[in-house]
């Protein structure tokens, strides 16, 4: 069984499906007669990690609004969406050279960059492998074009870091490529082996956009908020590593934490504490997390507005329902 969360019951219409993905992710992780042990004892480690599990049950969800519970194909679909995920968690983490995720070490702290690398390769290999069970071209291809957008995503972060001079306009295009991106391919293929029509598709496509984009910058406003603990990993990670999020250009563009940016960012690297500490207690006082909260609380109204049309179920209020959570985020 996997862990519990808060907001457990808005996956009830789901929950058998979903048990029957994370069987299928652990099933990954037992692997085949002829994998070594060693391979088979690391995917368990970085498969089985706690998640919020909220990507595969979109896919689900949305694939049963139309009547049709789902099937093989969308629990393979599903599977695939999540192991999709992993994988960029593995690499996100090596990337940032993190020692845990969740409150676990992460597989570059224990076997080392080499290793999570070739890691998260196989899981992306795996979750390909599951999108071509369902037999849609369709499907294969937009998921093939989500992994680009992804990879997109976190090369323009890594690319732009220490430039203090991104806008707006460049972050919502970094985050859609890197969250959103995901989250609208979760809602598009469940429409679509739902039989969904090209307008209900285009809704829940738009649906899973929106929420993406607000769960990320929820995700960049409690970068500020909370604490390491809280969290699962670092907090004031990404300003730590020169990475501008909503918070920091908001306040950054205002002026009123211009100069403790920059200042950190002119910083050498071993001496940034004392300035990093400066500039986050600047854009704390600036308002500019209540204006990103705004923004995210945007997000999360729009996700729910695209599904007006869509006839109420138990699997329209669940949806909904992850509306409200994404607006409403503590962790």
């Amino acid at each position: 069984m996997v862990r519990a969360e808060a907001h457990e019951h808005i996956y009830t219409p789901v929950a058998r499906e979903l048990e029957q993905v994370f069987e299928a992710i652990i099933g990954v992780a037992e692997g085949e007669a002829e994998h070594p042990a060693e391979l088979d004892e690391r995917l368990l480690h970085v498969l089985a990690a706690p998640g919020k599990r909220v990507r595969p049950a979109i896919t689900l969800l949305t694939s049963q609004l139309w009547g049709r519970p789902p099937d093989e194909r969308t629990i393979k679909m599903a599977t695939a969406v999540e192991l999709l995920h992993i994988a960029t968690l593995i690499h996100d983490d090596t990337v940032d050279s993190a020692d845990t995720r969740r409150g676990h070490a992460t597989a570059s702290s224990l076997w080392g960059g080499n290793v999570a690398v070739l890691l998260g390769d196989y899981v992306f290999a795996t979750s390909a492998k599951f999108v071509c069970d369902t037999h849609s071209i369709r499907l294969i291809r937009r998921f093939a074009e989500t992994i680009a957008e992804l990879s997109r995503g976190e090369l323009h972060e890594i690319l732009k870091a220490w430039q203090p001079g991104i806008d707006r306009e460049q972050y919502f295009i970094r985050i859609f490529d890197k969250t959103a991106s995901l989250f609208a391919t979760s809602a598009e293929s469940g429409a679509v082996l739902g039989d969904a029509d090209e307008d209900a598709t285009a809704q829940l496509r738009d649906y899973g956009y929106n929420l993406g984009m607000a769960y990320q910058v929820f995700d960049d406003l409690l970068d500020y908020e909370s604490t390491s603990e809280q969290l699962g990993k670092p907090a004031c990670h990404d300003l730590s590593e020169g990475v501008m999020t909503l918070p920091a250009i908001i306040a950054y563009e205002s002026g009123s934490a211009r100069d403790e940016i920059d200042a950190l960012f002119e910083t050498p690297q071993g001496e940034r504490s004392v300035p990093l500490q400066r500039a986050v207690e600047a854009i704390s006082r600036s308002g500019a997390l209540d204006e990103a909260r705004s923004v995210a609380k945007d997000f999360a109204s729009r996700s729910a507005m695209a599904l007006a049309d869509i006839r109420p179920s138990r699997s329209l209020d669940s949806l909904l329902e992850l509306a409200r959570y994404a607006s409403n985020r503590r962790s």
